[in-house]
């Protein structure tokens, strides 16, 4: 029999003009795993952001446990109520310790006058002991890696006394390894019975993990259904509310085709990161090269450097023809547009509006200025398209791009970076990480658009079935090198593996 542990009735949410929520009803079941599955902005987060405290609803009842909520209430009066929230984006002190990240704020559990050690680390020894997880209670939270983060924050949950677990996007920044990692300790706390509810967008994350499926589009509840009996076709299309179909390309030859960008042994210093160490790699007009391989073996270093804002200690980056040295700067004037990995520190500036964000690429774009100043008629309308375009929500020109989801504020720099007339060469690192399959399916539908238009497109991905399905041609890069470039229909998963982990063509042969 089941018992119900989370009721909200009606819950409905106004930004502006907008309803992020529209009269929503969920029901939470003790002891279960619930998948909150919508595109991106279709209200998911709003919701459980409700639930846990961080806003206030406009109207709706809820009721957590038998208690009955008021219209406002804290995340420590859910706290202290069981609710507790991951958020996507985590919330630690990096300078500080895993043990004190763990007990900071809620001291007054286990200490009375002084910060005790060993009290801490007894403590934190049994919550290892009971979730399962054993991490060093000592090393500091920045030379973690993002997977061990996550757990720090779950134990964060768990250490005060947390009974629904709430975890947005949970997989956004993790490997496959730490993703089955991560599932393997939902399905433990699970059985010690816990619940949690998970925000998604990932399809086959939801198959395999949740009970049942809850499914949101544009602010609404359209669908709640058992994960054992749906199927991913059926759940793509109830959540976008049409059939989508998966974008491939047909490799072809560079043969005929110009050389729109070579890159010529090159070096950069080694720091924090993995050093370039002598990368070659050439990209033709009109053709997508897809860079395969292991998250930090040089892939941000090569971006910093397109973009201009890392400089090579040697080799050469030739343009159409064009040897540009070291002059960082006349990359951009050259027809590079970015598409960078992480929005909020490279992308986006986050306090200004989705009006501001959009035009800071335009500044010089001569239909939109009479001199110095902005024509208003035609920035309004140009807005309006490319907004439209993107399909970008809450597509209100004033909202602050902060306040919008991880999703749209992705199809800010997509819209933004992509709306570029002159643009020759796009750099395309991770554009799909944190979209919904629509917002993936139209960012692909894009990448092809531009190789079709004879456009040069570099490609860095994580994933890859992405780099397989849309790459004329797929480069493996490791410790700062380029190992193997070929067709994308002369390397399977096996030997991208192969490659990725450091592998020679001697082996792939064996």
């Amino acid at each position: 029999m089941t018992t119900t542990i989370i009721q909200m009735q009606q819950i409905s949410k106004c930004f502006g003009n907008s309803y992020a929520n529209d009269s929503v009803d969920l029901e939470v079941f003790k002891g279960e795993i619930l998948a909150l599955l919508g595109e991106n902005g279709a209200g998911k987060s709003t919701l459980m952001k409700i639930l846990f405290g961080l806003y206030s609803r406009d109207r709706g009842n809820i009721e957590i446990d038998g208690t009955r909520m008021p219209m406002v209430y804290s995340p420590s009066d859910a706290m202290h109520l069981g609710i507790a929230m991951v958020h996507q984006h985590f919330k630690l002190v990096e300078s500080l310790p895993v043990a004190e990240n763990i007990v900071l704020g809620a001291e007054d559990k286990i200490l009375k006058v002084t910060y005790d050690r060993k009290k801490v680390r007894a403590e934190l020894d049994k919550l290892y002991e009971f979730t399962g997880i054993t991490l060093p209670s000592d090393t500091l939270i920045r030379d973690l890696p993002l997977g061990e983060r996550q757990r720090v924050e779950i134990l964060k949950a768990l250490f005060r006394g947390c009974k629904v677990l709430i975890l947005d996007e949970p997989t956004t920044v993790l490997t496959p390894q730490e993703t089955e990692n991560l599932f393997e300790l939902l399905r433990h706390l699970r059985k010690q019975g816990m619940t949690i509810l998970i925000i998604t967008h990932k399809l086959a994350e939801v198959l395999a993990l949740s009970d049942r499926v809850v499914v949101m589009r544009r602010g609404k509840l359209v669908k709640t259904l058992k994960t054992a009996e749906t199927n991913a076709a059926e759940l793509a299309n109830t959540m976008v509310g049409y059939e989508l179909k998966s974008a491939k390309v047909i490799p072809k030859s560079c043969l005929g085709l110009p050389i729109a960008m070579c890159l010529d042994d090159l070096h950069t210093v080694q720091d924090q990161g993995c050093s370039l160490k002598g990368l070659n790699l050439s990209l033709f007009s009109g053709r997508v090269v897809g860079i395969a391989g292991v998250d930090g073996n040089g892939q941000s270093e090569l971006v910093e450097v397109l973009a201009g804002i890392r400089k090579p200690t040697s080799g050469s980056i030739t343009i159409k023809g064009e040897n540009i040295g070291k002059r960082n700067d006349a990359l951009r004037q050259k027809s590079i547009r970015i598409i960078p990995e992480d929005r909020h520190c490279q992308g986006l500036v986050l306090p200004l509006t989705l009006q501001d964000n959009l035009l800071l690429g335009f500044r010089n774009r001569k239909e939109l200025r009479i001199g110095p100043v902005f024509r208003i008629k035609e920035v309004r309308n140009f807005l309006e398209r490319i907004i439209t375009d993107f399909d970008i929500r809450p597509g209100v020109r004033t909202q602050k791009v902060q306040l919008m989801s991880g999703g749209n504020q992705q199809k800010v720099v997509l819209a933004r970076e992509l709306s570029q007339q002159e643009m020759q060469i796009t750099v395309a690192s991770q554009p799909t990480r944190g979209l919904d399959v629509g917002a993936i399916q139209f960012t692909h539908s894009q990448i092809i658009g531009l190789r079709d238009e004879g456009k040069a497109v570099l490609l860095i991905s994580s994933d890859l079935d992405e780099i397989r399905a849309l790459s004329d041609e797929i480069a493996v890069i490791h410790n700062g090198r380029i190992v193997v470039q070929k067709a994308a229909d002369q390397l399977d998963r096996l030997q991208l593996g192969l490659y990725m982990g450091g592998g020679t063509a001697e082996e792939e042969k064996e």
